[in-house]
């Protein structure tokens, strides 16, 4: 008898996938690549060894999926702004903000992308590059568009400069200790404002 796939059976699977997800992001997060185990994430999850490995092929597989998974969520985040804002100043200006914002609410998440995914492997890394440049890519495209308004002769360069500035701003703001941070919205408006001056013609 044939074995065949039903949209119950499909949505188990999806649904075993998530909660593993789930719980490697929550070990990556708090431990780091290295000291987060595959034994460790399936008992987050509730999970089997057995059931991991049906999923995914070792832990570098599953970070990837993490990391792919976070790109797709950044990117609904930039494609919800574009579609709701039609002034491209406030539409880089947003998306900055709100950039900072995600990842400051979702720490493991920022941890894994800014600091556990930076060289562990050519293709982790790769991973990595990718999401970093599709957002580099949406406000250099944002630029190019109203070039009246951004004072800026190269808009990749600008782009970049703005995508690291939240970062590095980001990880100074979740090293610090929580009860001395500024309020997270107070410094994503600092940062994005800042940022804009320096992108605006005069």
């Amino acid at each position: 008898m044939v074995y065949r796939k039903t949209p119950a059976t499909e949505a188990r699977k999806d649904a075993r996938r998530k909660k593993l997800l789930e719980s490697a992001v929550r070990m990556f997060g708090r431990h780091g690549y290295h000291a987060a185990t595959v034994p460790m994430i399936v008992a987050e999850a509730g999970s089997s060894v057995g059931s991991f490995y049906l999923h995914f092929r070792n832990k570098e597989e599953i970070f990837a999926a993490v990391l792919e998974d976070l790109g797709e969520k950044i990117s609904v985040l930039f494609d919800e702004i574009e579609a709701e804002e039609p002034n491209r100043l406030l539409c880089v200006e947003r998306g900055l903000e709100s950039l900072f914002l995600f990842l400051a609410q979702t720490p493991e998440l920022a941890r894994i992308l800014l600091v556990e995914s930076s060289g562990l492997s050519t293709r982790l890394e790769k991973v990595r590059r990718s999401i970093l440049q599709y957002h580099v890519e949406q406000i250099r495209m944002n630029i190019l568009e109203m070039p009246e308004v951004f004072a800026v002769a190269d808009p990749r360069i600008a782009a970049q400069c703005l995508v690291g500035a939240v970062y590095e701003a980001l990880c100074c703001w979740l090293e610090e200790i929580p009860e001395q941070r500024l309020p997270v919205l107070e410094v994503a408006r600092a940062v994005s404002d800042y940022n804009m001056r320096a992108l605006r013609a005069q």
